[in-house]
């Protein structure tokens, strides 16, 4: 219910000193920031930030499509895909000319989640509410920070040992996509 947590994860495929027929670096920095709300452990809020880069080392860096951002749905599945909940799986992110998504060089997300715990012990369980925006863009040229796809809900959480957390979200995406 408090406290904060920040990653920064660098990938780095090729180059002078790596040898194989791929040459590109992939940058992924995110961060959470939890506060109890009303001086009690039972309310919190959550706001996150996570952004994504990769590019090429070379004029042709062959980047797999794997390594390129997808965005939608519940991430869970799918590679290099990052949630936000409301909208299909992989459904946000640059497209080919047949609309199909083809994933994309930047991406960008911010989140906010208000929890009230309804138990603490034995088992814990939480509500939810939340509220989050993102989007993947071609590359740094196209890119509009303030073009986020934006998604709203609720959800419920109960910690099951050993499976961990488990939980149910139900979110509106507002953006047509």
């Amino acid at each position: 219910s408090e406290g904060s947590s920040m990653a920064l994860s660098v990938e780095l495929a090729g180059g002078p000193f790596l040898p194989g027929n791929v040459q590109f670096h992939k940058w992924i920095f995110s961060s959470d920031w939890y506060t109890r709300l009303f001086g009690t452990d039972r309310i919190s809020l959550a706001a996150s930030s996570t952004f994504g880069y990769v590019d090429g080392l070379t004029d042709n860096p062959n980047i797999p499509p794997i390594e390129y951002f997808y965005m939608g749905g519940t991430g869970v599945g799918y590679v290099s895909t990052t949630q936000l909940r409301g909208y299909e799986d992989r459904s946000i992110g640059p497209r080919d000319p047949a609309n199909q998504v083809i994933g994309g060089r930047l991406m960008v997300k911010h989140g906010l989640e208000l929890r009230f715990a309804l138990t603490i012990n034995p088992i814990p369980i939480y509500l939810l509410a939340f509220a989050e925006g993102g989007n993947v863009f071609a590359d740094f040229t196209r890119a509009d920070l303030f073009d986020l796809k934006r998604g709203y809900g609720l959800g419920a959480r109960i910690l099951i040992n050993p499976l961990g957390m488990v939980g149910f979200d139900y979110g509106y995406g507002a953006d047509d996509v």
